[in-house]
């Protein structure tokens, strides 16, 4: 075998490992599966040369050549086509880009206007007369590489951070490959200049090389966590073969390479023996990988799962949030973590240590002194990688967040922490979790930064609970002060001793009951509703991934049907926690700049169209022009607005809703105008100021409504210092709410 032969079997060996291993990683993911395509289509191509150049009859394998050929381009571009959006072309644009391809096979396969002969020549590469129609062919594999080239190049511009250097190496790598292929395979043989028409084949690599890069530097398909699996499977194999052939050289050297009966015997020793040893280092193996060769051999479902339990079964802070810190610890392998909490004492928003193992504390807390990192976490609610902020930096467009990325950066760098991961609950960010390097020196993948933002959800809940618990106990041993504090006066009174003593003993009992009621409703909703809802949901989102399998159909109804039941039940439990926070005077409006109300008005009414077109009805928003942005806690403003609309839609069984937006005098003024039941005097009086409380006629039409959606929606507008009335003319015609809000509440 020559060197150029060889050449091509090692290309062949390495493209097809590669191959198999995206593939075999993202088997449900289509940028994976089209993109081990392309690198199967090189494999083909690579077979194809080999085969052209030992066959002596080597028209057949020509026409495999260049039938191959075809294949990578066509691949590719479609790869482009879905990375890195994964939004699939419609059919008819599939059929526009396939049926080329298919009109060139069929024509390289069956015709001579391709590839009219190929012949063998002694000493020399072998030659090929090319047909009519190879110019077609050339046009071909030049336009729709280019065509790829172009939509990279786009890509590149349009999207920022770790995308642009995804794209930046693939398209690098690919463009490389290309070019040397093209003219080596493609434009000299066209010439008669065959000398080098194996080149290409071997050039691929380069393209490999590149594309590689981007999957382990920028998690490009991420199937990290697969090639250092597979570095134990190999470790395993060359174990195995290692044994079996340290047998065989004792065989040939010590028996003279005759397997005799007491080779047979040793063999029956040897096997077992082997097998036990395999056992035994296979683990020593993994753990020798998992501490020095980059990946953590955890399951996300364990690890899940255990922290749950571990969160559900506290509500002391110090305990959650030791368990935090441990179960992230042990399952990404970290050298360092701790968890930043927000303090709002005297008004100020500042952050202190819960925990910290690894970190210098002071410096802990410097992180977040300027708020930049916070905001940011607020906006975005995703993790921060250190490793991506200057690329962010690069990509951004204003100086001065251009230097704020770059100084956390270097703060980020001075404490060694290579991730900050917000923890969220009711879009207002309550926490930071800071984490280190892992031990490995490996960095974060995808599938750990899925794993990361579940268990910060998780966090988020169980501290906000422990959090709200605390509270309420601090606020029973004020509450208690106070009763004693103005029953001590009357006490020293003489002349009503006895009047005080029932005073005193009949409060304190009101309170009392009052407070245990709010105590126990407070720590049943968080603690044992919320937090196991949340695990409901993450582990049917799990289930319906496919992740952990295909479902049958069947199962997935039912599946679809407990989560749409669960998130309903995490909103109703959401709904009573804001009640309770209002009635205790709690602030929980968390305003920002820039809220759009026509967005959030379609953003609801899309949520009603199907029970609208159920009933029949029609649900339509009228506005002025130019409607301006306000601050607001959209997500609460939501919830207030949305209430008032499902009313709307439920009590309202013939005709519709019409909701106005306008604005006037500084503020934007909203009107949901219904033809449904209507309400009364008396209705009308109450119907914000009650909980658990509805009309005759909404109970009779409706009968499994809360009671507390009217109430809520009052109580967030007036914290956005808005108002809210209702008006209507009597039963069977009709409602209107209004509702005003200031374009800014700052």
């Amino acid at each position: 075998m020559d060197l150029q032969n060889i050449l091509l079997t090692v290309v062949i060996i390495i493209n097809f490992v590669w191959g198999l291993l995206i593939y075999l990683h993202g088997r449900k993911k289509e940028t994976n599966i089209i993109f081990s395509a392309v690198v199967f289509s090189v494999v083909l191509w690579t077979v194809a040369m080999l085969g052209y150049r030992y066959s002596d009859f080597p028209l057949k394998w020509c026409r495999f050549l260049y039938v191959a050929a075809i294949l990578i381009p066509l691949s590719f571009l479609y790869f482009n086509l879905l990375f890195p959006e994964r939004k699939k072309p419609n059919k008819y644009f599939l059929v526009l880009i396939f049926l080329p391809a298919l009109i060139l096979i069929t024509l390289t396969i069956f015709t001579n206007y391709i590839i009219t002969d190929a012949f063998k020549v002694i000493g020399e590469e072998n030659k090929i007369i090319f047909g009519n129609l190879y110019i077609f062919y050339v046009l071909y594999i030049i336009g729709y590489f280019n065509w790829s080239f172009f939509i990279l190049i786009k890509n590149h511009k349009k999207y920022p951070g770790i995308v642009k250097m995804q794209t930046r190496y693939v398209l690098i790598g690919a463009f490389s490959a290309s070019v040397v292929a093209m003219t080596t395979n493609l434009l000299l043989p066209w010439f008669n200049y065959f000398k080098l028409n194996w080149f290409g084949q071997v050039a691929t690599p380069l393209w490999i090389s590149f594309t590689s890069y981007a999957i382990l530097k920028y998690r490009l398909m991420d199937i990290r966590i697969v090639a250092r699996k597979v570095f134990v499977y190999i470790g395993m194999a060359g174990l195995t073969y290692g044994i079996f052939y340290l047998v065989i050289w004792i065989y040939n050297k010590f028996l003279g390479g005759v397997y005799t009966s007491a080779a047979y015997l040793t063999g029956l020793v040897v096997a077992p023996t082997f097998v036990a040893i395999f056992y035994f280092l296979s683990k020593w193996v993994q753990i020798f990988a998992n501490k020095y060769l980059f990946f953590s051999l955890y399951s996300s479902q364990e690890t899940m799962a255990k922290l749950t339990d571990e969160l559900t079964n506290s509500i002391d802070l110090n305990k959650i949030v030791d368990s935090i810190v441990k179960s992230i610890r042990e399952a990404m392998q970290l050298d360092r973590a701790g968890i930043l909490l927000i303090d709002q004492n005297d008004g100020a928003i500042k952050y202190k240590i819960a925990k910290v193992v690894g970190f210098n504390e002071n410096n802990g807390i410097s992180l977040v002194q300027d708020n930049f990192l916070t905001r940011y976490l607020q906006k975005t609610q995703k993790p921060l990688v250190r490793d991506e902020l200057q690329m962010i930096a690069r990509d951004s467009n204003n100086a001065e967040e251009k230097q704020s990325f770059n100084q956390l950066s270097e703060n980020m760098k001075r404490i060694e922490a290579s991730l900050c991961l917000p923890m969220i609950i009711s879009n207002k960010l309550i926490g930071v979790i800071v984490l280190g390097s892992k031990i490995s020196g490996d960095a974060y993948t995808k599938e750990d930064l899925d794993l990361l933002i579940t268990l910060s959800k998780q966090a988020a809940i169980a501290v906000d609970n422990a959090r709200l618990y605390r509270e309420v106990q601090d606020f029973n041993k004020t509450l208690q002060q106070k009763v004693d504090e103005q029953t001590k006066e009357i006490r020293e009174q003489k002349e009503e001793v006895e009047k005080a003593y029932e005073v005193e003993k009949k409060a304190h009992e009101e309170l009392k009951k009052v407070d245990d009621t709010k105590t126990q409703f407070l720590v049943i909703t968080n603690h044992h509703l919320r937090t196991p809802l949340t695990a409901i949901n993450w582990y049917t989102d799990l289930l319906l991934s496919g992740k952990r399998g295909k479902m049958p159909a069947k199962s997935k109804e039912i599946i679809d049907r407990i989560k749409t039941s669960t998130t309903e039940e995490i909103k109703i439990v959401d709904d009573f926690l804001n009640v309770s926070q209002f009635q205790l005077d709690k602030e929980i409006i968390n305003p920002r700049p820039e809220v759009n109300m026509e967005d959030m008005l379609k953003q609801i009414k899309n949520n009603t169209d199907i029970e609208i077109q159920q009933k029949g009805t029609y649900l339509k928003i009228e506005k002025e022009n130019n409607i301006p942005l306000i601050s607001a806690d959209e997500s609460k403003l939501k919830v207030a607005i949305a209430n008032i609309i499902d009313n709307a839609v439920k009590y309202t069984e013939k005709g519709g809703i019409t909701i106005k937006l306008k604005t006037d005098n500084k503020k934007v003024i909203i009107t949901i105008q219904d033809t449904g039941i209507g309400m009364n005097e008396t209705e009308l009086k109450n119907i914000f100021s009650r909980t658990f409380q509805r009309g005759e006629e909404a109970k009779k039409l409706f009968a499994t409504g809360k009671g507390i959606g009217l109430y809520l929606s009052a109580k967030i507008i007036e914290a956005h210092h808005g108002k809210i009335w209702a008006e209507s003319a009597g039963k069977d015609k009709g409602s209107t709410f209004y509702i005003e809000l200031p374009l800014d509440i700052y």
